[in-house]
C-alpha cells in the first residue's frame, strides 16, 4: 500500500510539475507575442515560485527582465515589480533612484502599489527625500484608490500628528474604512 502511494504521489507531483511547465511556456508565447500581461504574469509566476521554494533555481535577473520588457510595454503593475526589484537588488544592481522613478511611472498609470511604494518613500526617506506632506498625499491616493494599506497608514499618521495636523477623528474613520474594506491590522486600531 505504501509503495502504491508513493507512485500516486510521485505522479500527481509529475503532472503539477508538467502542467506548471506548459503554463510558462504558454505565458512566454503571449510575451513575446507582445501581451504584456503575459510578460507580468510570466515574471510573477517565476518570482514566486523562488519565494515560495519550490525547487526551482533562482533567477532575478530574468524576473527583472520579464518586468522590464512588461513596463516598457505599458504594464504599470510591472513597473512597480520592477521598481521593488531596483530597491532591493534582486537581479539588477541596487539602485534607489531607480526604484523611485520606476514606482513614480507605475504610480502615474494607475497601478496604486507604486503609488503605496512612493508613500512610504516620502515617509522613511528611504531614496528620496522625506517628505511628510507628500507621503500623506500619496497614502491618501492609495486609500482612495481602494488599497486598505493606504487607509491605515494614512491614519496613522493622523493619530500621532506626523507631518499633518493631529486628527484622532479622523485618524478612526480611516481606521474604520480600512477594516470595513478587508484590512485587519487597522481593525485594533478602530
Amino acid at each position: 500500500m505504501k509503495k502504491v502511494l508513493l507512485l500516486a504521489f510521485g505522479l500527481g507531483v509529475a503532472i503539477w510539475l508538467n502542467y506548471q511547465k506548459s503554463v510558462d511556456r504558454a505565458l512566454q508565447r503571449a510575451c513575446d507575442g507582445g501581451t504584456m500581461e503575459a510578460c507580468l504574469d510570466l515574471g510573477n509566476r517565476y518570482r514566486d515560485r523562488y519565494r515560495d521554494g519550490e525547487g526551482i533555481p533562482q533567477d532575478f535577473t530574468r524576473v527583472a527582465g520579464l518586468y522590464e520588457e512588461a513596463c516598457n510595454g505599458g504594464e504599470m503593475l510591472a513597473c512597480n515589480n520592477l521598481g521593488v526589484r531596483y530597491h532591493r537588488g534582486e537581479g539588477v544592481i541596487r539602485d534607489m533612484d531607480r526604484a523611485v522613478t520606476l514606482y513614480e511611472q507605475a504610480c502615474d498609470g494607475g497601478a496604486m502599489p507604486g503609488c503605496l511604494n512612493l508613500a512610504n518613500r516620502y515617509q522613511a526617506s528611504n531614496g528620496v527625500t522625506r517628505n511628510l506632506t507628500r507621503a500623506a498625499e500619496f497614502h491618501e491616493q492609495v486609500c482612495n484608490g481602494g488599497v486598505m494599506r493606504g487607509c491605515t497608514n494614512l491614519g496613522n499618521m493622523y493619530q500621532v500628528g506626523d507631518g499633518i495636523t493631529q486628527d484622532l477623528t479622523h485618524a478612526a474613520s480611516l481606521y474604520e474604512q480600512a477594516c470595513d474594506g478587508g484590512w485587519r491590522p487597522a481593525c485594533a486600531r478602530r
